[in-house]
């Protein structure tokens, strides 16, 4: 694993900083550049001087937030903004899915927030609604956080309360993580508090799937390394057969994070299992 150090600072609680409750103006950088390549992928094209307006810094901190998203290779600059990289970037379709049933994956996040606790070790998952839990985690968090995600080690590893492990292994662009065996076994040495987990679908036998084999065993080695399992879920993803690869059974998570939209039969068939479900 590559650590990211960070000088820390002492802090008795999480903050709860939500872009989607928050003035635009009250952003910390990472939700600054969240909110800004979801601008660009929605619109296509976005203005420096419509950005400093909007977000109330200064048009030389935004021109450092696009060239930041563009050495990502997220958008492409251009002459007084930026456009989309749609075309250019099997990257940018992660922000793509990022985009979708946003609220509820956004819902989903704010409540794994308030199970952070400070001083603990977490894994954070690749995944659009992990990404949107660690859109949350501010820098008073206090956490050592161990992940494959490169878009969550960018926006984390420089906040002055978290201590940062990024597992190793070949980079899969579509989910910017690192997958395959290097990541697995660097996972053996951890132990970690918690691993909050996304999954691909769960299938109708009820077990956690992946349609590759790589993210499969890696999730696997996630939840292995931690004492409790947190799910991250909306709805639409119980019921599907699309994904071949089995991860785990439904059974092996103790929480379960979802929406209003879940069937009460996956409700209670999850507390029938002594699954805690928590539905926002």
């Amino acid at each position: 694993m590559v650590r990211a150090t960070s000088k820390r600072r002492g802090a008795s609680q999480i903050p709860v900083p939500d872009p989607h409750y928050l003035s635009p103006k009250s952003y910390l950088p990472p939700q600054r550049r969240q909110a800004i390549l979801d601008l660009v992928v929605q619109r296509g094209q976005v203005d420096v001087a419509d950005l400093s307006e909007l977000f109330g810094v200064s048009r030389v901190t935004i021109r450092k937030d696009l060239d930041h998203l563009a050495g990502q290779n997220l958008i492409t600059r251009s002459r007084g903004g930026a456009g989309s990289a749609l075309n250019q970037s099997i990257e940018a379709s992660f922000y793509v899915r990022a985009l979708q049933n946003r609220e509820q994956k956004s819902r989903i996040a704010r409540a794994a927030l308030s199970l952070l606790v400070p001083g603990e070790t977490i894994i954070l998952d690749a995944g659009t609604t992990v990404v949107e839990l660690s859109n949350r985690i501010s820098n008073a968090a206090e956490l050592t956080i161990v992940t494959p995600a490169l878009n969550i080690a960018t926006q984390l590893g420089s906040l002055p309360g978290v201590e940062l492990y990024i597992l190793g292994g070949r980079l899969d662009p579509d989910t910017i993580s690192n997958v395959g065996p290097i990541a697995e076994m660097q996972l053996q040495d951890v132990r970690a508090h918690k691993v909050f987990l996304g999954v691909h679908v769960i299938d109708p036998q009820g077990d956690l799937a992946d349609p590759i084999r790589e993210h499969a065993c890696l999730k696997r080695a996630m939840v292995r390394a931690a004492r409790q399992v947190i799910l991250l879920a909306d709805s639409s993803k119980w019921g599907v057969r699309s994904a071949k690869a089995k991860v785990v059974a439904l059974s092996a998570c103790q929480t379960v994070i979802t929406d209003t939209g879940l069937d009460d039969r996956h409700r209670r068939a999850m507390e029938a299992e002594g699954i805690e479900v928590i539905v926002t």
